[in-house]
Protein backbone atom coordinates (compact mmCIF):
# COMPACT_ATOMS: atom_id res chain seq x y z
CA UNK A 1 0.00 0.00 0.00
CA UNK A 2 2.65 2.69 0.39
CA UNK A 3 4.08 1.78 -2.61
CA UNK A 4 1.22 2.89 -4.10
CA UNK A 5 0.89 6.26 -2.09
CA UNK A 6 4.51 7.07 -3.32
CA UNK A 7 4.28 6.16 -6.74
CA UNK A 8 0.48 8.55 -6.97
CA UNK A 9 2.02 11.51 -4.58
CA UNK A 10 2.22 13.79 -7.66
CA UNK A 11 -1.67 13.19 -8.39
CA UNK A 12 -2.46 13.34 -4.91
CA UNK A 13 -0.67 16.67 -4.43
CA UNK A 14 -2.17 18.28 -7.71
CA UNK A 15 -5.48 17.23 -6.80
CA UNK A 16 -5.30 18.28 -3.28
CA UNK A 17 -3.54 22.08 -4.81
CA UNK A 18 -6.67 24.18 -4.69
CA UNK A 19 -7.67 23.20 -0.93
CA UNK A 20 -3.53 23.89 0.01
CA UNK A 21 -3.27 27.06 -2.41
CA UNK A 22 -6.93 28.33 0.12
CA UNK A 23 -5.81 27.26 3.19
CA UNK A 24 -2.06 28.84 2.44
CA UNK A 25 -3.60 32.62 1.20
CA UNK A 26 -6.84 32.84 3.46
CA UNK A 27 -5.98 30.96 6.88
CA UNK A 28 -1.74 30.60 6.85
CA UNK A 29 -1.16 34.09 5.21
CA UNK A 30 -2.90 36.22 7.77
CA UNK A 31 -2.09 34.09 10.60
CA UNK A 32 2.16 34.59 9.94
CA UNK A 33 1.35 38.26 9.03
CA UNK A 34 -0.64 39.13 12.03
CA UNK A 35 2.12 37.52 14.30
CA UNK A 36 4.43 39.64 12.21
CA UNK A 37 2.48 42.69 12.88
CA UNK A 38 2.93 42.32 16.66
CA UNK A 39 6.23 42.59 16.60
CA UNK A 40 6.01 46.09 14.48
CA UNK A 41 4.63 49.60 15.17
CA UNK A 42 2.22 49.49 12.37
CA UNK A 43 -0.73 52.06 12.80
CA UNK A 44 -3.00 53.17 10.56
CA UNK A 45 -1.54 56.93 11.22
CA UNK A 46 1.80 56.25 9.71
CA UNK A 47 2.52 55.43 6.19
CA UNK A 48 5.42 52.56 7.54
CA UNK A 49 6.09 50.62 10.40
CA UNK A 50 9.20 49.33 11.93
CA UNK A 51 10.16 45.86 13.81
CA UNK A 52 10.00 46.92 17.39
CA UNK A 53 10.60 43.47 19.23
CA UNK A 54 8.47 42.70 22.26
CA UNK A 55 7.66 46.28 22.94
CA UNK A 56 3.79 45.33 22.03
CA UNK A 57 3.61 42.70 24.33
CA UNK A 58 5.85 44.41 27.41
CA UNK A 59 3.12 47.49 26.95
CA UNK A 60 0.37 45.07 26.95
CA UNK A 61 1.33 42.67 29.39
CA UNK A 62 2.02 45.81 32.04
CA UNK A 63 -1.37 47.68 31.24
CA UNK A 64 -3.93 46.79 34.15
CA UNK A 65 -6.83 47.32 31.31
CA UNK A 66 -5.74 44.36 29.69
CA UNK A 67 -5.91 41.96 32.49
CA UNK A 68 -9.05 43.04 33.11
CA UNK A 69 -10.42 42.60 29.64
CA UNK A 70 -9.11 38.71 30.19
CA UNK A 71 -10.34 38.65 33.13
CA UNK A 72 -13.92 39.68 31.59
CA UNK A 73 -13.22 37.22 29.14
CA UNK A 74 -12.88 34.60 31.35
CA UNK A 75 -15.94 36.00 33.37
CA UNK A 76 -18.58 36.30 30.51
CA UNK A 77 -17.87 33.19 28.37
CA UNK A 78 -16.97 30.36 31.14
CA UNK A 79 -20.01 31.71 32.57
CA UNK A 80 -21.99 31.33 29.38
CA UNK A 81 -20.52 28.10 28.20
CA UNK A 82 -21.42 26.60 31.78
CA UNK A 83 -25.23 28.11 31.45
CA UNK A 84 -25.33 26.70 28.36
CA UNK A 85 -23.90 23.25 28.83
CA UNK A 86 -26.56 23.05 31.67
CA UNK A 87 -29.11 23.89 29.80
CA UNK A 88 -28.28 22.11 26.73
CA UNK A 89 -28.19 18.88 28.54
CA UNK A 90 -31.01 19.53 30.85
CA UNK A 91 -33.08 19.85 27.59
CA UNK A 92 -31.93 16.71 25.43
CA UNK A 93 -32.43 14.60 28.77
CA UNK A 94 -35.95 16.36 28.75
CA UNK A 95 -36.41 15.54 25.02
CA UNK A 96 -35.10 12.15 25.07
CA UNK A 97 -37.79 10.58 26.12
CA UNK A 98 -40.88 9.64 23.67
CA UNK A 99 -43.35 12.13 24.70
CA UNK A 100 -45.94 13.32 22.41
CA UNK A 101 -44.69 16.92 20.81
CA UNK A 102 -40.42 16.37 21.39
CA UNK A 103 -40.01 16.60 18.00
CA UNK A 104 -41.87 19.87 17.26
CA UNK A 105 -40.25 20.94 20.55
CA UNK A 106 -36.59 19.75 19.04
CA UNK A 107 -36.91 21.43 16.53
CA UNK A 108 -38.63 24.95 17.81
CA UNK A 109 -35.63 25.12 20.30
CA UNK A 110 -33.12 24.76 17.52
CA UNK A 111 -34.19 27.74 15.32
CA UNK A 112 -32.64 29.36 18.13
CA UNK A 113 -29.50 28.41 16.93
CA UNK A 114 -30.13 29.77 13.32
CA UNK A 115 -30.90 33.33 14.84
CA UNK A 116 -28.06 35.59 13.43
CA UNK A 117 -26.15 37.37 16.58
CA UNK A 118 -26.97 40.58 15.32
CA UNK A 119 -30.79 39.74 15.65
CA UNK A 120 -30.01 38.37 19.42
CA UNK A 121 -28.15 41.96 20.08
CA UNK A 122 -30.99 43.83 19.26
CA UNK A 123 -33.43 41.34 21.09
CA UNK A 124 -31.70 40.93 24.17
CA UNK A 125 -31.38 45.28 23.94
CA UNK A 126 -35.34 45.30 23.85
CA UNK A 127 -35.69 42.65 26.15
CA UNK A 128 -33.42 44.66 28.67
CA UNK A 129 -34.35 47.96 27.88
CA UNK A 130 -34.63 50.10 31.45
CA UNK A 131 -37.59 52.00 29.91
CA UNK A 132 -40.10 49.51 28.35
CA UNK A 133 -38.37 46.09 28.44
CA UNK A 134 -40.39 42.85 28.96
CA UNK A 135 -38.06 41.96 31.90
CA UNK A 136 -38.70 45.12 33.94
CA UNK A 137 -42.60 45.49 33.50
CA UNK A 138 -42.65 41.59 34.48
CA UNK A 139 -40.52 42.74 37.49
CA UNK A 140 -42.07 46.05 38.68
CA UNK A 141 -45.91 44.49 37.82
CA UNK A 142 -44.65 41.48 40.45
CA UNK A 143 -43.38 44.11 42.80
CA UNK A 144 -40.32 42.54 42.83
CA UNK A 145 -38.21 46.01 42.19
CA UNK A 146 -39.99 49.56 42.91
CA UNK A 147 -38.30 51.38 39.88
CA UNK A 148 -36.87 50.06 36.47
CA UNK A 149 -33.28 48.75 36.88
CA UNK A 150 -31.11 50.03 34.86
CA UNK A 151 -29.53 46.69 33.56
CA UNK A 152 -26.53 48.54 31.35
CA UNK A 153 -25.64 51.08 33.76
CA UNK A 154 -24.35 48.48 36.06
CA UNK A 155 -21.12 46.18 36.28
CA UNK A 156 -22.40 43.39 37.42
CA UNK A 157 -25.99 43.38 35.72
CA UNK A 158 -24.48 44.34 32.20
CA UNK A 159 -22.44 41.17 32.40
CA UNK A 160 -25.48 39.17 33.91
CA UNK A 161 -26.84 40.39 30.56
CA UNK A 162 -23.92 39.25 28.08
CA UNK A 163 -23.82 35.95 29.70
CA UNK A 164 -27.59 35.37 29.35
CA UNK A 165 -27.63 35.81 25.79
CA UNK A 166 -24.49 33.94 25.16
CA UNK A 167 -25.57 31.37 26.51
CA UNK A 168 -29.20 31.46 25.35
CA UNK A 169 -27.50 31.89 21.69
CA UNK A 170 -25.75 28.58 22.35
CA UNK A 171 -28.32 25.99 24.29
CA UNK A 172 -30.16 24.82 20.70
CA UNK A 173 -26.62 23.35 19.47
CA UNK A 174 -25.81 22.09 23.50
CA UNK A 175 -29.12 20.61 23.17
CA UNK A 176 -28.78 18.86 19.75
CA UNK A 177 -25.37 17.66 20.09
CA UNK A 178 -25.95 15.67 23.48
CA UNK A 179 -29.12 14.32 22.53
CA UNK A 180 -27.29 12.84 19.64
CA UNK A 181 -24.24 11.68 22.78
CA UNK A 182 -27.37 10.70 25.08
CA UNK A 183 -29.17 8.36 22.20
CA UNK A 184 -25.72 6.44 22.01
CA UNK A 185 -25.01 5.35 25.38
CA UNK A 186 -26.34 1.59 25.28
CA UNK A 187 -29.45 0.91 26.58
CA UNK A 188 -28.02 -2.39 27.66
CA UNK A 189 -25.89 -0.57 30.55
CA UNK A 190 -29.17 1.54 31.53
CA UNK A 191 -31.40 -1.20 31.84
CA UNK A 192 -28.62 -3.45 33.84
CA UNK A 193 -28.32 -0.05 36.24
CA UNK A 194 -31.75 -0.01 36.44
CA UNK A 195 -31.93 -4.30 37.40
CA UNK A 196 -28.97 -3.37 39.97
CA UNK A 197 -31.59 -0.94 41.87
CA UNK A 198 -29.73 2.35 40.69
CA UNK A 199 -31.86 5.53 41.39
CA UNK A 200 -32.22 8.27 38.53
CA UNK A 201 -29.74 10.02 39.85
CA UNK A 202 -27.63 7.67 40.48
CA UNK A 203 -27.30 6.54 36.95
CA UNK A 204 -27.22 9.76 35.69
CA UNK A 205 -24.00 10.69 37.85
CA UNK A 206 -22.29 7.09 37.76
CA UNK A 207 -23.18 6.26 34.25
CA UNK A 208 -24.77 8.91 31.99
CA UNK A 209 -22.74 11.40 32.84
CA UNK A 210 -19.09 9.81 32.74
CA UNK A 211 -19.74 8.32 29.09
CA UNK A 212 -20.98 12.43 28.26
CA UNK A 213 -17.48 13.36 29.40
CA UNK A 214 -15.72 13.51 26.24
CA UNK A 215 -18.47 14.87 24.52
CA UNK A 216 -19.24 18.02 27.09
CA UNK A 217 -15.06 18.20 26.83
CA UNK A 218 -15.08 19.00 23.15
CA UNK A 219 -18.45 20.78 22.96
CA UNK A 220 -16.78 22.99 26.04
CA UNK A 221 -13.92 23.89 23.54
CA UNK A 222 -15.83 24.40 20.82
CA UNK A 223 -18.36 27.04 22.17
CA UNK A 224 -14.62 28.58 23.69
CA UNK A 225 -13.32 29.22 20.26
CA UNK A 226 -17.11 30.31 18.79
CA UNK A 227 -17.68 33.00 22.01
CA UNK A 228 -13.82 34.11 22.29
CA UNK A 229 -14.87 35.31 18.35
CA UNK A 230 -17.65 36.75 19.43
CA UNK A 231 -17.88 40.93 19.63
CA UNK A 232 -21.49 41.18 18.28
CA UNK A 233 -23.22 41.09 21.62
CA UNK A 234 -21.27 42.82 23.77
CA UNK A 235 -20.45 45.60 21.07
CA UNK A 236 -24.55 46.27 20.16
CA UNK A 237 -25.58 45.86 24.05
CA UNK A 238 -22.97 47.53 26.04
CA UNK A 239 -20.10 48.68 23.79
CA UNK A 240 -17.90 47.10 26.28
CA UNK A 241 -18.86 49.46 28.87
CA UNK A 242 -19.72 50.29 31.82
CA UNK A 243 -15.94 50.98 32.22
CA UNK A 244 -14.71 48.35 30.15
CA UNK A 245 -16.93 45.52 32.66
CA UNK A 246 -18.41 44.09 29.06
CA UNK A 247 -15.20 44.46 26.73
CA UNK A 248 -14.06 40.72 26.00
CA UNK A 249 -10.61 39.88 24.22
CA UNK A 250 -12.26 39.89 20.60
CA UNK A 251 -13.63 42.95 21.61
CA UNK A 252 -11.01 44.83 23.17
CA UNK A 253 -8.53 43.75 19.88
CA UNK A 254 -11.21 45.26 17.45
CA UNK A 255 -11.17 48.45 19.49
CA UNK A 256 -6.99 48.52 19.44
CA UNK A 257 -7.23 48.16 15.42
CA UNK A 258 -10.43 50.45 14.78
CA UNK A 259 -10.74 52.67 17.43
CA UNK A 260 -7.27 53.95 18.13
CA UNK A 261 -5.82 52.22 14.81
CA UNK A 262 -3.25 50.83 16.28
CA UNK A 263 -2.51 47.55 13.94
CA UNK A 264 0.54 46.61 16.43
CA UNK A 265 -0.97 46.24 19.44
CA UNK A 266 -4.45 44.71 18.27
CA UNK A 267 -1.88 42.29 16.13
CA UNK A 268 -0.18 41.44 19.11
CA UNK A 269 -3.85 41.14 21.28
CA UNK A 270 -4.78 38.28 18.52
CA UNK A 271 -1.59 36.60 18.95
CA UNK A 272 -1.89 36.09 22.63
CA UNK A 273 -5.33 35.42 22.11
CA UNK A 274 -4.43 32.53 19.51
CA UNK A 275 -1.66 31.11 22.27
CA UNK A 276 -4.60 31.03 24.90
CA UNK A 277 -6.92 29.27 22.85
CA UNK A 278 -4.09 26.88 21.90
CA UNK A 279 -2.97 25.92 25.28
CA UNK A 280 -6.58 25.61 26.38
CA UNK A 281 -7.01 22.97 23.47
CA UNK A 282 -4.49 21.26 24.89
CA UNK A 283 -5.97 21.23 27.94
CA UNK A 284 -9.06 19.97 26.59
CA UNK A 285 -6.83 17.19 24.82
CA UNK A 286 -5.56 15.99 27.84
CA UNK A 287 -8.54 16.05 30.03
CA UNK A 288 -10.43 14.00 27.29
CA UNK A 289 -7.34 11.08 26.89
CA UNK A 290 -7.90 10.69 30.47
CA UNK A 291 -11.06 9.25 29.96
CA UNK A 292 -9.35 6.27 28.42
CA UNK A 293 -6.26 5.83 30.18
Amino acid sequence: MTHIFRRHWGTALLLLSPALLFAAVFLLYPLLNGVYLSFTNASALRPTHRVIGLGNYQYLLSTPEFFVVLWNSALLVGGAILLSMVGGLALALMVNRRLPGTTLFRAGVFQIWIVPWISVAILWGWIFNADYGIVNHLLTSTGLVSENVRWFSDSTTARLVVVLGFAWRMIPFMMVVSLAALQSIPSEILEAADVDGATPVQRFLRITLPLLRPMLVTLALLQLVKLFQEITLPWVLTQGGPVNSTTTLSLYTYKLAFQQWDYGLAATAGTIWLVLLGLLGLTAMQLTRRRYD
